[in-house]
């Protein structure tokens, strides 16, 4: 297993349009990487693509406090 990659641009894209099933799909595939013991990098992509990490999330809290943040936006 890998580090899952969340482009951060992306969720907040799926925020605007209340897309709660694709949200909940991309967290699930990140809770498992976590779980298997891999780590959830948030990247931002600019506007010439190029993506930039800014966060690493490595363990179930952080997580959760992250999920948290971005469903109660919904």
């Amino acid at each position: 297993m890998e580090d899952f990659v969340i482009v951060v641009n992306r969720i907040e894209e799926l925020q605007s349009v209340e897309d709660r099933q694709e949200l909940e799909l991309i967290f699930e595939k990140a809770k498992r990487t976590i779980v298997g013991g891999m780590d959830v990098i948030l990247m931002r992509e600019n506007s010439s693509g190029k993506r930039e990490k800014f966060q690493t999330i490595s363990n179930e809290r952080d997580f959760e406090d992250y999920r948290k943040q971005v469903f109660r936006f919904l």
